[in-house]
Protein backbone atom coordinates (compact mmCIF):
# COMPACT_ATOMS: atom_id res chain seq x y z
CA UNK A 1 0.00 0.00 0.00
CA UNK A 2 1.33 3.24 -1.05
CA UNK A 3 2.22 5.85 1.56
CA UNK A 4 0.85 9.28 0.91
CA UNK A 5 3.25 12.35 1.08
CA UNK A 6 2.97 14.59 3.90
CA UNK A 7 -0.22 17.23 3.40
CA UNK A 8 0.15 21.25 3.24
CA UNK A 9 0.51 22.74 6.24
CA UNK A 10 2.50 18.98 7.95
CA UNK A 11 5.46 19.63 10.25
CA UNK A 12 8.48 18.24 8.39
CA UNK A 13 12.01 17.28 9.19
CA UNK A 14 14.50 17.38 6.37
CA UNK A 15 17.63 15.61 6.91
CA UNK A 16 20.08 17.21 4.71
CA UNK A 17 23.77 16.13 4.69
CA UNK A 18 24.81 15.87 8.59
CA UNK A 19 22.03 18.64 9.34
CA UNK A 20 18.87 18.06 10.55
CA UNK A 21 15.87 20.81 10.26
CA UNK A 22 12.18 21.49 10.79
CA UNK A 23 10.09 22.92 8.83
CA UNK A 24 6.59 22.74 7.28
CA UNK A 25 4.78 21.81 3.82
CA UNK A 26 3.55 25.23 2.22
CA UNK A 27 2.56 23.71 -1.01
CA UNK A 28 2.36 20.43 -2.76
CA UNK A 29 2.45 20.71 -6.46
CA UNK A 30 2.16 18.03 -9.46
CA UNK A 31 4.50 15.29 -7.11
CA UNK A 32 6.71 18.08 -5.21
CA UNK A 33 7.04 18.94 -1.86
CA UNK A 34 7.87 22.52 -0.85
CA UNK A 35 8.55 23.10 1.98
CA UNK A 36 9.78 26.32 4.45
CA UNK A 37 12.70 26.47 6.31
CA UNK A 38 14.07 28.15 8.80
CA UNK A 39 17.73 28.86 7.04
CA UNK A 40 19.72 27.28 4.45
CA UNK A 41 21.73 24.46 4.91
CA UNK A 42 25.36 23.54 4.37
CA UNK A 43 24.49 20.92 2.15
CA UNK A 44 21.99 19.65 -0.50
CA UNK A 45 22.84 15.82 -0.65
CA UNK A 46 21.70 13.08 0.75
CA UNK A 47 18.43 14.63 1.37
CA UNK A 48 15.27 12.78 3.26
CA UNK A 49 11.97 13.93 4.43
CA UNK A 50 10.52 12.43 7.26
CA UNK A 51 6.98 13.31 8.87
CA UNK A 52 4.56 11.61 11.44
CA UNK A 53 0.94 10.31 9.78
CA UNK A 54 -1.30 7.63 10.18
CA UNK A 55 0.36 4.59 11.47
CA UNK A 56 3.82 6.21 12.43
CA UNK A 57 6.55 7.97 10.96
CA UNK A 58 6.99 8.08 7.25
CA UNK A 59 9.91 9.21 5.42
CA UNK A 60 11.03 9.71 1.66
CA UNK A 61 14.29 10.38 -0.16
CA UNK A 62 14.09 13.43 -2.24
CA UNK A 63 15.99 15.61 -4.23
CA UNK A 64 16.27 19.60 -4.46
CA UNK A 65 14.81 21.14 -7.76
CA UNK A 66 14.28 24.64 -6.93
CA UNK A 67 15.19 27.04 -3.52
CA UNK A 68 14.34 30.60 -3.19
CA UNK A 69 14.31 33.06 -0.13
CA UNK A 70 11.04 34.09 1.53
CA UNK A 71 11.29 36.81 4.83
CA UNK A 72 11.07 34.07 7.48
CA UNK A 73 13.55 31.42 5.69
CA UNK A 74 14.34 29.64 2.71
CA UNK A 75 12.13 27.31 0.78
CA UNK A 76 12.45 24.13 -1.37
CA UNK A 77 11.09 22.56 -3.99
CA UNK A 78 11.51 18.53 -3.30
CA UNK A 79 11.39 15.85 -5.90
CA UNK A 80 10.83 12.65 -3.88
CA UNK A 81 13.79 10.74 -5.43
CA UNK A 82 11.61 7.38 -4.52
CA UNK A 83 8.29 5.57 -2.84
CA UNK A 84 7.34 7.54 0.21
CA UNK A 85 7.38 4.28 3.05
CA UNK A 86 6.87 4.02 6.54
CA UNK A 87 9.96 4.38 8.43
CA UNK A 88 12.12 1.11 9.71
CA UNK A 89 12.20 1.84 13.06
CA UNK A 90 15.26 -0.15 13.52
CA UNK A 91 16.07 2.90 11.49
CA UNK A 92 15.05 5.30 13.57
CA UNK A 93 17.19 8.83 13.69
CA UNK A 94 18.76 8.61 17.31
CA UNK A 95 20.80 11.20 19.25
CA UNK A 96 22.98 10.96 22.62
CA UNK A 97 20.42 12.42 25.30
CA UNK A 98 21.59 11.94 29.11
CA UNK A 99 17.52 11.86 30.51
CA UNK A 100 16.69 10.78 34.22
CA UNK A 101 15.18 7.22 33.61
CA UNK A 102 13.30 4.69 35.93
CA UNK A 103 12.97 1.09 34.37
CA UNK A 104 10.79 -1.33 36.56
CA UNK A 105 10.35 -5.17 36.07
CA UNK A 106 6.79 -6.15 36.62
CA UNK A 107 7.77 -9.54 37.06
CA UNK A 108 10.40 -9.50 39.52
CA UNK A 109 9.01 -6.09 40.76
CA UNK A 110 12.59 -4.71 40.87
CA UNK A 111 12.84 -1.11 40.22
CA UNK A 112 16.25 0.36 38.61
CA UNK A 113 17.42 4.39 38.29
CA UNK A 114 20.11 5.93 36.32
CA UNK A 115 19.86 8.16 32.78
CA UNK A 116 19.88 7.48 29.52
CA UNK A 117 22.58 7.42 26.58
CA UNK A 118 20.89 7.50 23.71
CA UNK A 119 17.08 7.79 22.72
CA UNK A 120 14.96 7.31 20.01
CA UNK A 121 11.50 6.85 18.97
CA UNK A 122 12.09 3.04 18.72
CA UNK A 123 14.25 2.54 21.94
CA UNK A 124 17.00 3.74 24.25
CA UNK A 125 20.10 2.94 25.68
CA UNK A 126 20.79 3.61 29.11
CA UNK A 127 23.21 3.24 32.29
CA UNK A 128 21.79 1.95 35.45
CA UNK A 129 22.84 2.21 39.58
CA UNK A 130 24.71 -1.26 40.83
CA UNK A 131 22.13 -2.72 42.85
CA UNK A 132 20.90 -5.65 44.87
CA UNK A 133 19.19 -7.35 41.70
CA UNK A 134 20.67 -7.31 37.71
CA UNK A 135 17.62 -6.59 35.32
CA UNK A 136 16.85 -9.45 33.15
CA UNK A 137 17.29 -9.95 29.39
CA UNK A 138 14.56 -10.43 27.64
CA UNK A 139 12.14 -9.04 30.09
CA UNK A 140 8.82 -6.74 29.77
CA UNK A 141 9.71 -3.34 31.24
CA UNK A 142 7.68 -0.55 32.49
CA UNK A 143 9.56 2.97 31.49
CA UNK A 144 9.35 6.45 32.87
CA UNK A 145 11.76 9.11 31.19
CA UNK A 146 11.87 12.46 32.66
CA UNK A 147 11.12 14.64 30.02
CA UNK A 148 10.59 18.50 29.52
CA UNK A 149 9.73 18.42 33.35
CA UNK A 150 7.57 15.25 33.18
CA UNK A 151 7.60 12.06 33.52
CA UNK A 152 6.37 10.10 30.79
CA UNK A 153 5.52 6.18 30.45
CA UNK A 154 6.44 3.77 27.63
CA UNK A 155 5.87 -0.51 27.19
CA UNK A 156 9.37 -1.69 26.69
CA UNK A 157 11.39 -5.14 26.16
CA UNK A 158 14.76 -5.36 27.84
CA UNK A 159 17.11 -6.45 24.83
CA UNK A 160 20.30 -6.60 25.98
CA UNK A 161 22.26 -6.13 29.82
CA UNK A 162 25.81 -5.62 30.37
CA UNK A 163 27.09 -4.95 33.80
CA UNK A 164 29.56 -5.30 36.39
CA UNK A 165 30.04 -3.90 40.21
CA UNK A 166 29.59 -0.21 38.99
CA UNK A 167 26.36 -0.37 36.87
CA UNK A 168 24.21 -1.86 33.90
CA UNK A 169 24.20 -1.25 30.19
CA UNK A 170 21.07 -2.03 28.78
CA UNK A 171 19.37 -1.48 25.32
CA UNK A 172 15.31 -1.02 25.40
CA UNK A 173 13.49 -1.62 22.43
CA UNK A 174 9.69 0.24 22.70
CA UNK A 175 6.44 -1.82 22.54
CA UNK A 176 3.58 0.12 21.14
CA UNK A 177 4.39 3.16 22.08
CA UNK A 178 1.51 5.97 21.30
CA UNK A 179 2.26 8.40 18.55
CA UNK A 180 1.95 11.68 20.52
CA UNK A 181 4.57 10.08 22.49
CA UNK A 182 6.66 8.75 19.72
CA UNK A 183 6.23 12.41 18.32
CA UNK A 184 7.65 14.16 21.58
CA UNK A 185 10.82 11.75 21.73
CA UNK A 186 11.42 12.80 17.68
CA UNK A 187 10.85 16.01 18.39
CA UNK A 188 13.55 15.80 21.41
CA UNK A 189 15.77 13.83 19.24
CA UNK A 190 16.24 16.14 16.62
CA UNK A 191 16.57 19.08 18.86
CA UNK A 192 19.40 17.53 20.61
CA UNK A 193 20.82 16.58 16.69
CA UNK A 194 20.25 20.22 15.63
CA UNK A 195 22.15 21.78 18.92
CA UNK A 196 24.77 19.10 18.61
CA UNK A 197 25.39 20.62 14.98
CA UNK A 198 25.25 24.45 16.28
CA UNK A 199 27.87 23.35 18.80
CA UNK A 200 30.06 21.54 16.33
CA UNK A 201 30.41 24.54 13.90
CA UNK A 202 31.32 26.92 17.07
Amino acid sequence: MAVELPVTGAPVDVVAGAEILTGHVVQLHRGAVVVELPFEPAQTEPLRLYWSAPGGVHTVPARLALRWPVRTGVRWQLLPAGSAERGNRRDAVRAPLRLKLQMTEPATGSVFRGRTTDLSEAGLRGRFEPGAQAPTEGSAVEIGLLLRGAVFPAAGTLQTVIGDETGWDVAVAFVDLPESMADLLRAQVFAALREQRRLSLL
